[in-house]
């Protein structure tokens, strides 16, 4: 059986190579990325910071929505007036500390007409007080444009 499978003389050495660097990709690069994700923040979290399969409204995901009108706010100029809607949003607390907040702010730039937005905004406590806005970290934020607001 080895004599059909090594036919020449190069046969076993071609193997020999092919077996080493199948070692050494696994070895040098599938292994510790696969431990790299593992170990990633989308998988490591204090355990007791659960998370909910539904929406939820508690005092966690109304921090993590302050912490996102802060976010946002920051992506406009200090001229522009937001006002954000606070009792029509939704919120998933993700577990580990991860919040997914879904809401709307009315955007009026000087000279312009208001627009309304619609934001979803992730963003992670990192551990300390709630109310610490360097305790949270944005994962990702989307803003998008809706309609004109209606003018009060």
């Amino acid at each position: 059986m080895l004599q059909k499978m090594f036919k020449n003389k190069y046969s076993l050495l071609l193997w020999a190579v092919y077996v080493v660097a199948l070692y050494v990709i696994l070895d040098k690069a599938v292994v510790p990325f696969a431990l790299w994700v593992a170990n990633s923040e989308v998988f490591t979290g204090d355990a007791s910071q659960g998370g909910e399969p539904t929406q939820v409204h508690d005092d966690r995901t109304e921090m993590a929505l302050l912490q996102c009108k802060r976010l946002v706010q920051d992506k406009f100029d200090e001229k522009a007036t937001l006002v954000f809607e606070d009792t029509n949003y939704q919120a998933w607390d993700v577990g580990f500390g991860r919040f997914l907040i879904k809401a709307q702010v009315d955007v009026t730039e000087p000279n312009s007409a208001p627009v309304r937005k619609n934001y979803v905004c992730e963003i992670r406590h990192t551990g300390g007080d709630l109310a610490e806005r360097g305790n949270w970290k944005l994962q990702g934020l989307s803003l998008n444009d809706v309609a004109a607001a209606a003018r009060p």
